[in-house]
């Protein structure tokens, strides 16, 4: 797994990435080292310095040549909200959806990176709304729905999902 930090200003999903696995060592080890985050990305020792460089242009860590990598008071809240978003959708997948822990994890590691403020706040609001559910709830629930489907267009698409649905449930 190649990335190149070449023509990245801001924070993208791999910028995301770098932020959350140096987080998460710093958890771990109570220290990040460029050849942890290399081994903990799946990339060469040269990439990971590469990328903590751009961190480091960035604001995000503060990297002394052969020291440790440490995240910066932006960084950490970078990390911060990412970890939350990332237990948020995955413990939707768990209580909601009912998938188990470990895919739920995969899902989740693979989504919040992709995720914009819109998008996390939303999920909030409605994972809110959904964890401790009540009758009192569905209310609430359907009122967030239709506000959701009030802002946008709904494809036709969704309306044949619908049936398409129904024929899997039948089929399994």
């Amino acid at each position: 797994m190649k990335n190149d930090f070449k023509h990245e200003t801001k924070l993208t999903p791999t910028v995301m990435s770098y932020i959350s696995a140096i987080y998460s060592l710093i958890e771990k080890e109570g220290v990040a080292r460029i050849s942890d985050i290399a081994k903990m990305k799946g990339v060469s020792y040269a990439s990971a310095t590469n990328a903590v460089k751009k961190l480091a242009e960035l604001g995000v860590v503060e990297h002394k040549r052969y020291g440790f990598v440490k995240l910066t008071l932006r960084g950490l809240k970078i990390a911060q909200m990412l970890k939350s978003g990332e237990s948020r959708i995955k413990y939707f997948f768990i209580y909601v959806v009912g998938i188990p822990e470990k895919k739920a994890e995969q899902i989740a590691s693979l989504m919040v990176y992709d995720l914009d403020a819109d998008t996390r706040r939303k999920l909030r609001k409605f994972y809110s709304i959904l964890i401790d559910f009540t009758k009192e709830k569905a209310e609430e629930l359907e009122k967030f729905i239709k506000e959701q489907r009030m802002n946008m267009e709904i494809p036709e698409e969704v309306y044949k999902l619908k049936e398409k649905i129904k024929e899997d449930e039948v089929d399994e």
